[in-house]
């Protein structure tokens, strides 16, 4: 799990919080299907359909590569778009303060619930719900992640755990 699926904003060696809140937050919904019924069966349902779809060999056959050169956001959601015939999410850590590139932070691909296909998690041109710009409003960067911003984003290699 430290390998496949870090924490990405709290960096101690005491994830078992945040896999415990990943499972209250996304696991107790799949957990509505025989499949996902259980902690053990929705983290490795999860980290097998992570091995199946094999996300950084694409983003590699694109040029994309964890490094310290910067991309354009279009560039990662073009790739996957074209391999996966489906829109992803990707989720960035906002900028520090001195800092002006937003950092990937979760590459998301949506699986429907029915069968475990990929799904759009987003469409084309959507907008925000009212929820979501309040949500935004409110200060979400409070809680790390928010949806990239078209523009320059860093996809850093990884660090040694």
């Amino acid at each position: 799990m430290k390998i496949y699926w870090p924490d990405v904003i709290h960096r101690s060696s005491n994830r078992s919080q945040f896999w415990k809140h990943e499972w209250v937050k996304h696991g107790t919904c799949a957990a509505q299907v025989d499949a996902l019924n259980s902690e053990k069966k929705y983290f490795g349902k999860s980290l097998e359909l992570y091995k199946q779809i094999d996300l950084n060999s694409v983003l590699q056959k694109f040029g994309i590569k964890p490094s310290i050169n910067y991309y354009q956001l279009a560039d990662f959601k073009d790739a996957l778009t074209r391999i996966y015939g489906v829109v992803p999410k990707i989720q960035c850590l906002m900028p520090e303060q001195g800092e002006s590139v937003q950092t990937v932070g979760q590459i998301e691909l949506c699986f429907t619930k029915e069968d475990l296909h990929l799904r759009n998690c987003t469409e084309p041109g959507e907008q925000l719900s009212s929820r979501q710009e309040a949500w935004l409003a409110m200060g979400a960067s409070t809680h790390g992640m928010m949806v990239c911003e078209d523009g320059p984003i860093f996809y850093p290699p990884p660090t040694k755990t």
